[in-house]
């Protein structure tokens, strides 16, 4: 065999198997052992030609399909072509996968559910390469076609997916928006005791914190416990602590929000869920950052293990995210060239659609490079991150930006520009103006509070959706 088949033989043998539904012990049919086959998916062995053809017939393929000698999509079924292309997700290569889902697409396969599953595929791929409006199309595109269908509730991980790529975007209002008429129509039927309609609580809950109005956001956020308690779900009610956590940051309860985002970060970590875990950890480590006095060494060595993660995994946007925090770390540590190349790294992982962290990546590029003794680069970068996120109504994000910009305009003796920069502050405070209709479940409308101004420390926590 050539290098090429040797490198792509493992991942091609284990895609056929669970294609055709097959146990490793399947596989063996008694001529090959199940710790051999085990082998060779692990790459850890190269089989001889009389091997290749014993598993190629077992298997109802060629044998230069099963090496990768020839690539015959016209005459792969769909269903190894959807293996691949999910394979493809979990090694960390959306492109690939997103050129597998399209094969299937591009076929026109009679089935329904696999059309489906290959769509979403197709999404996840796009928002797994920073494509966020293209993914986020992509979902609403499914669900419209499958809005008054039976399968509604299966459908809420697509509307969770969906308003997540919104939540990226920054379309905040449009999160909100979205999610509640979803919320709404699951009460309606009363399919409240689900997983997944709790998770899109918490998201939704996330995104009210997110445009300042952090009593609406608890408020989801009990009715999401109650509900997560009632149902018996671990993963409900860690997804409801992840994001409570963030609020009792935002507060400055920071003892109550590290228990509960360790409890969180428990589940999740039990439940081998290595992306939530390292995302959450980034968030473990926002709130420690935010702690009075910032807990620097442990909330560096949080973000470097998400961070190392991350790599492994996939997730440029999830990256970023992390990067950012860590710029925050290194600037109160003191390592300023450190701040501002950590920063940068960020907006390059980010890519030019995550329009909420971009900016927040501004921001703590744009306090590096003040410490750098870069003044109009700060200066400018400053302003067009607190433009964004005026723009996107994040309203306590973006009077932290305009705040910071008036300190450094006043250090530098423009008092002028200051006054300017404190009046915007003061003004983004007020953008976030609790939306008509937002009431949580079984809530009455107008109990929805007035949005909170509460500031957190030098972390300035990314309170990222759970």
């Amino acid at each position: 065999m050539s290098q090429q088949v040797h490198r792509d033989f493992p991942r091609r043998l284990r895609a056929l198997r669970v294609a055709r539904n097959m146990t490793q012990r399947e596989l063996a049919r008694g001529s090959l052992s199940v710790s051999y086959i085990s082998l060779l998916e692990a790459g850890r062995r190269s089989p001889k030609p009389e091997v290749l053809r014993d598993l190629a017939e077992a298997l109802g393929c060629s044998v230069a399909e099963l090496t990768g000698e020839v690539e015959a999509v016209a005459t792969r079924p769909a269903t190894l072509t959807l293996s691949y292309g999910r394979l493809a997700i979990e090694a960390g290569d959306p492109g690939e996968a997103e050129r597998q889902f399209s094969t299937v697409l591009a076929a026109a396969p009679p089935d329904p559910l696999t059309r489906t599953e290959a769509e979403l595929g197709l999404a996840r791929a796009l928002a797994e390469q920073g494509r966020l409006a293209e993914a986020a199309q992509q979902y609403e595109s499914l669900l419209r076609d499958n809005a008054d269908g039976p399968a509604f509730v299966a459908s809420l991980g697509m509307v969770i997916s969906w308003i997540r790529c919104l939540y990226e975007l920054g379309e905040l209002t449009r999160v909100v928006e979205v999610g509640m008429g979803t919320l709404e129509r699951v009460d309606r039927i009363g399919a409240w005791e689900s997983e997944d309609a709790i998770r899109l609580l918490a998201t939704v809950a996330a995104a009210h914190a997110e445009l300042g109005d952090l009593r609406q956001a608890e408020r989801l956020l009990r009715e999401g416990m109650e509900r997560a308690d009632r149902i018996g779900s671990p993963r409900a009610r860690a997804a409801v602590l992840w994001n409570a956590s963030q609020i009792a940051c935002e507060q400055g309860s920071y003892r109550e929000a590290l228990e509960l985002a360790e409890e969180a970060l428990a589940f999740f970590r039990s439940d081998r869920d290595r992306r939530s875990a390292a995302r959450l950890l980034t968030a473990y480590g926002c709130i420690l950052l935010s702690h009075a006095p910032p807990r620097l060494g442990e909330a560096r060595s949080a973000f470097e293990r998400a961070l190392h993660e991350l790599t492994e995994i996939g997730g440029g946007i999830d990256r970023g995210y992390v990067l950012t925090e860590l710029s925050r770390t290194l600037l109160l540590e003191g390592d300023v060239a450190g701040a501002v190349r950590s920063a940068r790294r960020s907006l390059d992982e980010l890519g030019g659609q995550a329009h909420l962290e971009r900016a927040r990546a501004q921001m703590a590029l744009a306090a590096a490079l003040a410490a750098a003794d870069e003044p109009d680069e700060s200066r400018e970068t400053f302003a067009e991150a607190a433009q964004t996120l005026s723009r996107l109504n994040a309203s306590r994000q973006a009077s932290r930006a305009w705040a910071e910009l008036g300190e450094m305009l006043a250090e530098a003796g423009d008092p002028v520009g200051a006054v300017d920069a404190f009046r915007k502050a003061t003004a983004a405070i007020h953008l976030g103006r609790a939306l008509p209709n937002t009431a949580g479940p079984n809530s009455a409308a107008s109990d929805a509070g007035r949005p909170g101004t509460g500031e957190s420390d030098a972390g300035q926590s990314a309170g990222r959706a759970g």
